[in-house]
């Protein structure tokens, strides 16, 4: 039961989310709304880049800090190296004063004066020893510094190469996008079936044809009317003539021939002159 449950709520909750997705795909078709993610995406390359390269301008301030401070060592051990030669020359004059003053080597090693260069070479010594590691130590990281900037330098590069792609595809996409849709415009215009404002308005404007020549033909068959009724009477009148003619002449045609007939031949009574009537 629970798991037909909770089956119910998962299909609704994919069937709501992909009805989003679908009309986030279909708000996207839009170019202007392409345009703008496309900005989104370049802008936060742009970022991206921005920082890219402010990481690296730190590693390089880094790096010359890291010149300066092994530009530093290597004076002091310049310095520290002629320390030594010099701890060693006094501790060989302090020695050859004190064997000349009678003193034994033994005693001369343990005199003070002596003890002190010996002292101060010690310190030389393990000092530059600790700068030379120091300095091997710095070298090192300033090579390999230097190869990761290149490396970035590089990388920075390909960011721009790729980020003026993006502005490109940006042009073709908006561009494909607006051609796809006056293809799409056309071709449901051709077929019928657009719902655009500038199919509706020709739609209405051939309706609006249509509507008149309608009208002007009803208002030309109106306008004949009169005269057509007027033709059909005559006729009709002209019809039922001659079907009575041809009827009498049928049924009458005999008496009516010998009626004529007779009409013809009878003489004509003259009226009597005023003399004829008078007496003899």
């Amino acid at each position: 039961m629970a798991n037909g449950i909770t089956r119910f709520f998962k299909a609704i909750w994919y069937t709501l989310t992909g009805r989003a997705h679908e009309s986030a795909d279909r708000l996207m078709e839009n170019p202007e709304a392409v345009r703008g993610a496309y900005e989104d995406i370049i802008r936060d390359k742009q970022g991206n880049v921005q920082r890219y390269k402010q990481a690296i301008g730190q590693l390089m301030a880094l790096v010359e800090q890291k010149k300066g401070t092994l530009k530093s060592l290597t004076d002091d051990i310049n310095r520290l190296e002629d320390l030594k030669s010099g701890a060693i020359a006094k501790a060989k004059t302090t020695a050859a004063e004190l064997q000349n003053s009678g003193m034994a080597p033994e005693e001369v090693k343990q005199h003070s004066e002596y003890v002190r260069c010996v002292t101060a070479y010690n310190d030389f010594h393990s000092t530059l020893e600790e700068k030379n590691a120091r300095v091997v130590e710095l070298e090192a990281d300033i090579e390999r510094a230097q190869q990761d900037i290149e490396a970035h330098k590089l990388q920075i590069t390909t960011l721009h190469r790729d980020l003026n792609k993006i502005k490109t595809e940006q042009s073709e996409a908006v561009a494909d996008l607006i051609t796809a849709r006056e293809q799409e415009d056309i071709a449901d215009m051709l077929s019928g079936i657009s719902m655009d404002g500038t199919s509706a308005e020709l739609t209405r404007m051939r309706e609006i044809r249509e509507k008149a020549k309608g009208r002007s033909q009803v208002a030309q068959e109106l306008a004949g009317t009169d005269s057509r009724t007027e033709e059909e009477e005559f006729l009709t009148a002209a019809r039922t003539t001659a079907a009575s003619d041809e009827f009498d002449s049928l049924i009458f045609g005999a008496q009516q021939t010998d009626t004529a007939a007779a009409q013809k031949t009878e003489p004509q009574k003259q009226p009597a002159s005023a003399d004829s009537e008078l007496p003899l």
